[in-house]
């Protein structure tokens, strides 16, 4: 014990006094005053020692053990002293992490490339109140729908207490989709409504002979209808083969399909010479996570 305190503890005892009640809590609180654990107050003091939570009864004992969330006041005295001018500790208590609702942008809701989206979300703390918020970007300021696909937007609050929480919302930015061949469709070809028969799970949209090109071609566009010439679709080619237990996929390519700068929009020729006759799922991905499924036949002998 340092010198200085054991000296004016003999001179209270020598005067016939006591040292005033005290108390301690762990753990400490933080900067702010506030803890985000239950705290354990202990008393010091000549025995008896009462203590009261919150203008509660008074009780007999030294140890207090506040686990609810709050500003609690501890009062408390001991033998030497008068529950009229009781000592004080403020603890202050928040378990909760921050809440954080977002608003723009919506769940997996998809935006279209260089749409003009803002963002509105806002977080609170009830307790202790916020330290800290950051986030992609902040109420008012524009989403980022600058590149096509899936996106992640992030929001991060703390509070007072410590206490912290990240809420993330992932959004799709797409293309416009547009069609450039008279068929109106993916393809060069389509067949008229009463001959897309439905083979196993889908209906045959077009028909080639083996050694004709299937033709591909379509355009991607942005919010102000800009031709989008950096995307990267293509094709996945599968042969599709019916059994008992159903349908089963043997790949056969997988193709990117460029942006033909002298026609104006993306095109590819997929050549059939190298392919049996049978039924074939043509799987369109336009670059953006959108994608198509189109079934086609191949039959033998070419025209």
């Amino acid at each position: 014990m340092p010198k200085f305190v054991l000296l004016g503890v003999l001179a209270l005892g020598f005067l016939g006094l006591s040292a005033p009640s005290s108390h301690t809590q762990s753990p400490e609180p933080n900067a702010y005053g506030w803890n985000n654990t239950p705290v354990t107050v202990t008393i010091s003091g000549t025995p008896p020692i009462h203590y009261r939570v919150n203008g509660g009864p008074w009780i007999s004992g030294d140890t207090v053990v506040l686990s609810s969330e709050g500003i609690h006041t501890v009062e408390y005295y001991d033998a030497t002293e008068s529950p009229d001018t009781p000592n004080r500790a403020v603890i202050r208590i928040d378990l909760t992490p921050p809440t954080i609702l977002v608003r723009v942008p919506e769940e997996d809701k998809k935006y279209i490339l260089h749409e003009k989206v803002f963002v509105d979300w806002f977080a609170y703390d009830r307790i202790s109140g916020l330290e800290l918020t950051e986030a992609s970007a902040r109420p008012g300021e524009p989403l980022d729908t600058g590149s096509p696909g899936y996106q992640t937007f992030w929001v991060f609050a703390r509070d007072r207490a410590g206490n912290s929480a990240r809420l993330e919302v992932d959004y799709q930015v797409i293309f416009k989709l547009s069609t450039v061949f008279p068929s109106g469709f993916w393809l060069d070809r389509l067949l008229p409504p009463e001959e897309q028969v439905k083979v196993g799970l889908f209906p045959v949209l077009a028909r080639y002979k083996v050694g004709e090109p299937i033709l591909f071609g379509f355009l991607l566009r942005d919010a102000n209808d800009v031709v989008f010439a950096q995307a990267r679709p293509n094709v996945l080619v599968t042969e599709v083969r019916f059994t008992e237990e159903g349908e089963r996929h043997t790949i056969w390519d997988w193709v990117p399909i460029p942006f033909d700068q002298e026609k104006g929009f993306y095109f590819l020729a997929y050549p059939t010479e190298k392919r049996k006759p049978g039924i074939y799922d043509l799987w369109l991905g336009f670059g953006d996570g959108q994608s198509l499924r189109i079934r086609v036949e191949i039959q033998g002998g070419a025209s």
